[in-house]
């Protein structure tokens, strides 16, 4: 849904006790190195694919910030502008 707009995100799994991101140098980790909990729930039948716990989900500002300020309708709204009352 949210991809034709060009704000698409970033799903990065998590410990289920909110410890650590497995995401960068812990990506391909399967246990949590701070409680040892299992990334992944167990397997149920024949499924194959692994299902973690947990999943982050990240969206990036910078799109977000360079699609607002493609329109110069929101960028009038959106730049700062100093305060015209003098400071004493």
């Amino acid at each position: 849904m949210m991809k034709p707009f060009g704000l698409g995100y970033y799903k990065i799994d998590i410990c289920p006790n909110f410890c650590m991101l497995y995401y960068l140098e812990n990506v391909e980790m399967t246990e949590c190195m701070t409680c040892d909990h299992s990334r992944y729930k167990p397997r149920t039948g024949r499924g194959k694919t692994l299902v973690a716990y947990k999943k982050l989900r990240y969206f990036p500002i910078t799109p977000k910030l360079q699609r607002l300020f493609m329109s110069p309708r929101t960028t009038e709204h959106m730049t700062w502008h100093q305060s015209h009352h003098a400071v004493d």
